[in-house]
């Protein structure tokens, strides 16, 4: 059974944020200390996988059904800049990080399947300036959009052991056109959902109203068979929790409830990203359910999962909401 078709039987949950967990495990002290490094958890990856091993493990744990690897900050372009790395040497990085996903989740032992989402993150992660959450990429066209992407899919389609790809935090819809173009161009034969980082729940981080995005991927859908087969869903994350359920509806308007949502935001993050080593964390556990009950209630919402400011606890709570609406329903 495919991903897809399983998310129709019932819903999953995804995992919670990696950079949080990491920077309450390492030191402000360590060479890998994450907290305004311009490769994040690759930070973490390079220097110790064993302890994004544990964070994938406690995230399975409580009860998480798909772990997202830590390539969001790790593409070619960036790996070339901030460590000198030729395409191998970035291949590997690759590898390592599914690979240490692919122990942690070796590691469950309650018999349950579990899936491996290949994490690629937008361009605005390699500018490094908070444009993930804004969409200002200055001149940057589609085309370098797509060169920019090109590697990390072909490498992800590739590897046995990645079961989905995730296209994560998209603000720009040139950056969705650039995916849309990059899938189809490669006959895609592996699922993948997209992702957008949103201003508000009716818009793009770049301002683009989300109407015509979702107009757009239900065209390609209608175009490709291949992209209609293996497209998930789209959905939003790395944005407020308090968008979501608006996000949901508006999307839910546009596209007549044919799209399936995944959704995993942040927990009372400030993403003003002015200065990247000052952001915070305001995380409310209480809310938190509320907004999970709340999700629940959407037919259309069937991956559910966390950002920033959430660790195993937000996903245990996740896991426990999922399940009691799955019993109540069943009944």
């Amino acid at each position: 059974m495919s991903i897809k078709e399983l998310a129709q039987k019932r819903r999953l949950v995804l995992d919670g944020a990696m950079g949080t967990q990491l920077e309450e495990i390492i030191p402000p002290s360590s060479p890998m200390y994450v907290k305004g490094s311009p490769l994040w958890s690759t930070e973490v990856l390079l220097g110790d996988p064993s302890i994004i091993e544990q964070v994938h493990r406690n995230y399975l744990e409580k009860g998480a059904d798909i772990i997202i690897t830590s390539t969001y900050q790790a593409s070619q372009a960036t790996l070339a800049k901030h460590r000198g790395m030729g395409l191998e040497e970035t291949r590997n990085v690759w590898k390592i990080s599914v690979d240490t996903a692919k122990r942690a989740v070796d590691g469950v032992s309650d018999g349950g399947k579990r899936y491996i989402a290949g994490s690629i993150g937008p361009f605005g992660a390699y500018l490094a300036n908070g444009a993930e959450y804004s969409g200002e990429y200055g001149d940057v066209g589609l085309g370098k959009l797509v060169e920019y992407h090109t590697e990390q899919v072909r490498f992800f389609l590739a590897n046995r052991d990645t079961d989905l790809i995730a296209f994560e935090t998209i603000p720009s819809f040139d950056e969705v056109k650039a995916i849309v173009e990059l899938v189809k161009s490669f006959n895609i034969s592996k699922e993948f959902y997209i992702c957008f980082s949103c201003k508000t729940s009716t818009t793009l981080a770049d301002g683009t109203d989300l109407r015509e995005v979702i107009q757009y991927i239900l065209q390609q859908r209608s175009i490709s068979s291949a992209f209609d087969q293996y497209l998930i869903g789209v959905g939003c994350n790395c944005v407020d929790f308090e968008l979501v359920t608006g996000f949901a509806n508006y999307v839910n308007e546009i596209s007549s409830s044919q799209l399936s949502l995944v959704v995993y935001p942040n927990l009372g993050f400030s993403n003003d990203m002015a200065d990247v080593s000052q952001y915070g964390f305001k995380s409310n556990t209480e809310k938190w359910k509320d907004a999970l009950e709340q999700w629940c209630k959407i037919p259309t919402i069937r991956l559910i999962g966390s950002c920033c400011s959430t660790g195993p606890n937000e996903i245990a709570v996740a896991r426990q909401v999922v399940d009691e609406t799955t019993r109540k329903q069943d009944k």
